[in-house]
């Protein structure tokens, strides 16, 4: 009997990570991609109505709309000179 017991506990503790706000979010995001905001913008909707709309958070639109750095990321460390 207690070995059913400490199963069923260890199966609800696994059921209550599945289903954890933090996997929640990830999901959230997955669900409308960069294009479809991206046209919005350009039939000329707001950022406040894409957010709405979309049910999107504002960062979401602001990296979505966010021009690329031509640079690049990470940048190489200077030289010194010797």
């Amino acid at each position: 009997m207690k070995r059913t017991g400490l199963a069923l506990v260890s199966l609800l503790a696994a059921a209550v990570l599945v289903g954890s706000p933090a996997l929640a979010v990830a999901k959230r995001h997955a669900g409308v991609p960069c294009a479809k905001i991206k046209e919005a913008i350009a039939a000329g909707k707001s950022a406040e109505d894409i957010q709405k709309e979309m049910k999107v958070s504002p960062e979401r639109v602001k990296n979505c709309t966010a021009a690329p750095s031509k640079s690049g990321s990470k940048k190489a460390p200077a030289k010194k000179a010797s």
